[in-house]
C-alpha cells in the first residue's frame, strides 16, 4: 500500500472512532458527575408533562389504597386528591426533595449502569423511583385545606416505574467499557487523523476521505441513539419520565454529533473545492506539471 493510501486509512479510522470517542466522554461525564447529573436532572421536576404524569400515579395508588377491590372514589373525592397532589408536584417543596433524592440515588445509576450490584428499588426488572413520602406531604396538605378524608389517608408506598434495566442497559450498553474509554478514545482518535494527514502525499484526497469518515461516526452515532431512546421509551410504563431521564442521562450528546457531522461534511466540501494548482508556467513560456 501506498504511503498515501496508509495515511488515508488511519485518518478514516480516527475519524470513524470520533463518534464513539464523543459519545463516551458525553456519557462519562454527565452521569457520573454527581454534580453535573443533579444539575441535568433538576429540570425534570419542572417539565409539566412530567408533574403531570406524577401527580396522576402518585393520586392512583393513594387511591387504589384507599379502595381495595374493584371499588373506586367517588367522583369529588378522586378530583380533590388530585388537586392536593399536582399542588404538592407543582411546589418548591417538591423540587427541593426531588434534587436531594436524586442527588442521594447518582452512584445507585452508574452502579446500576455499570452493571454491578445496585440498591435502587427494582420490581419485576424495572427501575422505579420511590414516591412514598409524596404520600404524607400531601395528606398534611389535603389537612391544613379541611378536606374532609384528608386525616383518613394512608401511608402509600407510591412508585413510579422508570425503565426496565434490560432497556437502560441496552439503550447505553457497556457502560463500563465506555467509562473506561472515555479518556484514551478521544486521544486515539485525534492521533490518528493527524497521523494521516500529516503522513499523506495527496493531503486533498485524504481530507476527503477523512471528512467522510466523520460525518459517518457522527449519523451512525446519532441514527443509535435515535433507535435506542425511542425503544426505551416504547417500553417504558412511564414515558414521560423515561424521556426525561434519558435526555438528562445524553445531556448536549445529539448537539455535539450534529457538529461533528457538519465538520465532516465541511471538510469533503473543502476537499472536493479547493484543489491545488495542476500547471506553472516557466521561464521561457512554456507550461510544467505543478506539484
Amino acid at each position: 500500500m501506498s504511503r498515501t493510501g496508509i495515511a488515508t486509512v488511519l485518518a478514516l479510522l480516527g475519524c470513524l472512532l470520533a463518534g464513539p470517542a464523543v459519545a463516551a466522554c458525553t456519557l462519562d461525564h454527565q452521569v457520573t458527575d454527581q454534580d453535573r447529573y443533579v444539575q441535568a436532572v433538576t429540570p425534570i421536576a419542572a417539565d409539566p408533562a412530567v408533574r403531570q404524569e406524577l401527580a396522576d400515579r402518585v393520586t392512583d395508588a393513594i387511591a387504589a389504597k384507599l379502595t381495595p377491590g374493584d371499588l373506586r372514589l367517588p367522583d369529588r373525592v378522586q378530583q380533590a386528591l388530585h388537586s392536593g397532589v399536582t399542588k404538592f408536584v407543582d411546589s418548591d417543596d417538591f423540587r427541593s426533595g426531588w434534587v436531594s433524592a436524586n442527588r442521594t440515588v447518582q452512584p445507585e445509576v452508574v452502579t446500576m449502569l455499570r452493571g454491578e450490584q445496585s440498591s435502587l428499588r427494582i420490581v419485576d426488572d424495572t427501575v422505579v423511583l420511590d414516591l412514598g413520602v409524596v404520600s404524607d406531604r400531601v395528606k398534611a396538605r389535603l389537612v391544613a385545606d379541611d378536606v374532609p378524608f384528608a386525616d383518613r389517608l394512608p401511608h402509600v408506598d407510591a412508585y413510579v416505574p422508570l425503565f426496565s434495566r434490560p432497556a437502560i442497559r441496552q439503550a447505553i450498553p457497556s457502560f463500563a467499557l465506555v467509562q473506561d474509554l472515555s479518556a484514551i478514545l478521544p486521544i486515539v482518535a485525534a492521533a490518528l487523523i493527524v497521523a494521516g494527514l500529516a503522513l499523506s502525499a495527496r493531503r486533498r484526497r485524504t481530507l476527503i476521505a477523512a471528512g467522510a469518515g466523520l460525518a459517518v461516526s457522527g449519523l451512525a452515532v446519532l441514527v443509535y441513539q435515535w433507535i435506542s431512546r425511542s425503544q426505551l421509551i416504547s417500553r417504558s410504563q412511564s414515558p414521560e419520565l423515561t424521556r426525561a431521564f434519558y435526555e438528562a442521562f445524553t445531556g448536549n450528546l445529539p448537539v455535539l454529533l450534529w457538529v461533528l457531522l457538519g465538520a465532516g461534511l465541511v471538510a469533503v466540501l473543502v476537499g472536493v473545492v479547493v484543489r491545488p494548482k495542476s500547471t506553472a508556467t516557466n521561464p521561457h513560456g512554456r507550461n510544467v506539471q505543478g506539484a
